[in-house]
């Protein structure tokens, strides 16, 4: 269950951070299985992993301002536990109403980029569900807990410092029942971040933490100013396990273990998950 300061929290603002989850020798683990990720050759990449983006040529080593690893929560096992880990693990299971269903974990890496170029009326980005095909997303609260069926995770492999840009949310936004106006936010000069607003709050969370958001809250990414260093960070999505299908290729499935697997799987509304007694997860090979 969540505690009652994250359930607060949560309904407040469609948002928590999670401070210092993983650290020690766990985190280090994890920052060098995303490394060998990101700079592996093409052709010593296990199947099913490669860069994905516009125009993004298989061959790339890294060297892009914004790059998306197709499945890096299965590259390794450090990686793939995060996906059940004790410190989100509470907070899945309530908001599923203990139905969880892993959908897709990507793993970002972004340098500075200077060329990035505006997004027309919209700085920063802005989106959630509700804009565009996601509109059956759902937050709704019922006999003292939270249920959303469109859930965010993203943990981080890098510190992001006040200044440095990244992920902005408006606090929340999750419950607006009105569309965004265009002219919410003013674009700075360069067209891409918007001037400062009290509107929008620059989450900085550091290497270990993780960010829960509901996909009704409205965000999008500043511009990210480091010149010498990485924004990296796993995108683990979750929706109850009776809403779609499993999308994840079988090759990548058969690389996980029995309890990722089993949170990976489909069922139908009412069926406890064996792994939802288990607590804390432990994977098995």
């Amino acid at each position: 269950m969540m505690t009652p300061e994250q359930r607060y929290l949560f309904d407040i603002t469609g948002y928590l951070h999670i401070e210092g989850a993983v650290t020690g020798e766990a985190l280090k683990k994890a920052q060098k299985a995303a490394e060998r990720y990101i700079y592996c050759h093409p052709d010593e990449r296990p199947p099913g992993f490669k860069p994905r983006g516009d125009d993004l040529p298989v061959e790339d080593l890294g060297n892009r301002p914004l790059i998306r690893y197709q499945h890096g929560f299965a590259f390794d096992k450090s990686l793939e536990s995060l996906t059940m880990h004790p410190a989100i693990w509470p907070l899945l299971k309530e908001l599923t109403a203990d139905m969880p269903r892993f959908v897709s974990g990507t793993l970002s890496y972004e340098q500075h980029n200077p060329d990035r170029q505006p997004i027309e009326k919209n700085p920063a980005g802005l989106h959630c569900a509700r804009e565009g095909r996601y509109w059956y997303t759902r937050y709704q609260v019922k006999d003292g807990r939270i249920f959303c069926n469109d859930l965010v995770f993203f943990f981080y492999l890098t510190d992001v410092n006040p200044g440095d840009g990244g992920l902005i949310v408006i606090p929340g936004s999750h419950k607006s029942a009105f569309e965004r106006p265009d002219e919410l936010l003013i674009p700075n000069a360069d067209g891409i971040d918007p001037e400062p607003d009290p509107v929008f709050t620059n989450l900085t969370p550091k290497a270990g933490d993780f960010l829960c958001i509901s996909e009704l809250l409205t965000h999008g990414v500043l511009q990210w100013k480091p010149e010498d260093r990485s924004r990296q960070f796993l995108i683990l999505r979750y929706r109850p396990q009776y809403e779609g299908k499993v999308s994840l290729p079988q090759e990548i499935i058969n690389r996980l273990s029995p309890e990722t697997q089993e949170l990976v799987a489909s069922a139908s509304y009412g069926h406890i998950k064996d792994i939802i007694n288990q607590d804390p997860v432990t994977l098995t090979a």
